[in-house]
């Protein structure tokens, strides 16, 4: 990890949506930091020192079973926030996080943020943890499911992320689940065989929602 200048001037509308002297406070007190390829911002288990607020790069989110096997849950991307279950919740990190390409990221302090989560006892608390609990259980499900038939992980991955194609290659998706990249392939074209999903401008989109959700669905 790589510290630029403190941060000044980031336009972004996670920052947008704050008031004036949260934001100024903010800002004083974090960093803009960068990860080459392959570096690693969080291990899963880890307890939580910050939170990232991605602004430019790719960021691969995976669990680690007992037999070493890893499991990617999610691609992350700009405008996209990591780590904030933990801090949340007071639990530990849920999953990894290793830049898929290069990434700069604004890191907020954990400490920051816990002052801004409502206290214990209250109804936003309540809704916040049980928010956080159904984050970490669907996570915990996928790493359960990496058995499953490659259509439905490809099915799921294109209903949470429809436009993940056009911002990963078919080669490096294929890395990421393990598989062989003309396995890859031969699997989203049954898909578009099927009529499930379509080609806009070259890159697999969703074409039948309801067909791709009955398919991923356990």
């Amino acid at each position: 990890m790589r510290c630029v200048e403190p941060v000044t001037a980031v336009d972004h509308p996670f920052l947008a949506a704050l008031g004036a002297e949260t934001r100024a406070r903010l800002e004083s007190a974090s960093r803009v930091v960068s990860f080459s390829r392959g570096r690693v911002l969080f291990l899963e288990g880890d307890d939580p020192d910050a939170v990232y607020l991605v602004l430019s790069g790719l960021v691969r989110l995976f669990v680690t079973e007992l037999d070493g096997a890893e499991t990617t849950v999610r691609i992350a991307g700009a405008g996209e926030l990591l780590g904030e279950l933990a801090v949340i919740d007071g639990g530990t990190r849920s999953a990894s996080a290793m830049a898929l390409r290069p990434v700069t990221a604004w890191r907020v302090p954990a400490v920051l943020l816990v002052e801004h989560v409502p206290p214990p006892g209250t109804l936003g608390r309540a809704l916040l943890r049980g928010l956080v609990a159904t984050v970490r259980d669907n996570t915990r499900r996928l790493a359960m499911e990496r058995t499953r038939p490659l259509e439905r992980i490809v099915a799921a991955l294109v209903l949470d992320d429809p436009e993940i194609f056009g911002r990963i290659t078919q080669g490096e998706l294929a890395e990421l689940l393990g598989v062989r990249r003309q396995s890859l392939n031969l699997t989203l074209r049954t898909l578009e065989r099927a009529g499930l999903i379509a080609r806009d401008r070259g890159r697999p989109v969703p074409a039948d929602v309801d067909g791709l959700r009955r398919l991923a669905a356990p």
